[in-house]
């Protein structure tokens, strides 16, 4: 009954914010968790335990909707101790990109809006097993597109749902785990691309008299 007499307390507010003008283009930071679901590699997911992907971006308005950025994330796996009988793994992988990014954001109503977005930019991979003598390290150009739809809090602060592709230019084979082939298995790998579910925030940067709602 307290919700519900919450809920019937907000509800003017609520609607009145529903009813303001729709907020101009600012500068914005934009952060994400998410998860990353791997595509084509089986082996890979065998041989894994996602820990998530975390990101962050500043971008700014150009004209119409478009704009521009740029960014950093970061992805983390667990290597499965057991993935295979003939040894034991362990260790962690690591992926992280810088990139820029093109894109462009539309308001539905006052306080909801959607993003779709282009970015390119350098991924590295790092393998750390503690079998090996060293780390397995690699680079190479990235590329992804990503769409979220937001759903303001405040005037400059929105929460939203993000869904995005990925991939990279460099390729997930046997070398990670310093052996010539997967043991029991005849896939040799393949590029890393990945799906990517998340939950997301974007913060617009105003000058204290323009923050009127």
């Amino acid at each position: 009954m307290r919700f519900v007499s919450c809920l019937l307390l907000l509800m003017p507010g609520l609607a009145a914010l529903g009813q303001g003008r729709t907020p101009e283009q600012k500068p914005t930071f934009q952060g994400m968790f998410g998860l990353p679901v791997q595509l084509g590699n089986p082996v890979f997911d065998r041989l894994t335990t996602p820990f998530g992907k975390l990101e962050g971006a500043l971008q700014f308005p150009l004209i119409g909707g478009l704009g521009v950025g740029g960014g950093v994330s970061i992805m983390l796996w667990d290597l499965q101790e057991r993935a295979f009988s003939q040894f034991l793994l362990q260790g962690e992988a690591r992926r992280s990109v810088m990139y820029g990014k093109l894109q462009y954001a539309s308001y539905t109503s006052a306080k909801t809006f959607y993003e779709l977005s282009v970015s390119l930019g350098r991924s590295k991979w790092t393998w750390d097993r503690s079998a090996c003598a060293e780390r397995y390290e690699q680079a190479g150009f990235h590329w992804g597109t990503a769409m979220g739809y937001y759903v303001h809090a405040s005037k400059n602060l929105a929460f939203g749902l993000t869904v995005g592709y990925e991939q990279d230019a460099t390729e997930f084979s046997s070398a990670v785990i310093c052996e010539p082939f997967f043991p029991g298995y005849t896939d040799t790998g393949g590029r890393y691309r990945f799906l990517t579910v998340g939950l997301g925030f974007s913060t617009r940067f105003e000058k204290a008299e323009e923050e009127r709602w």
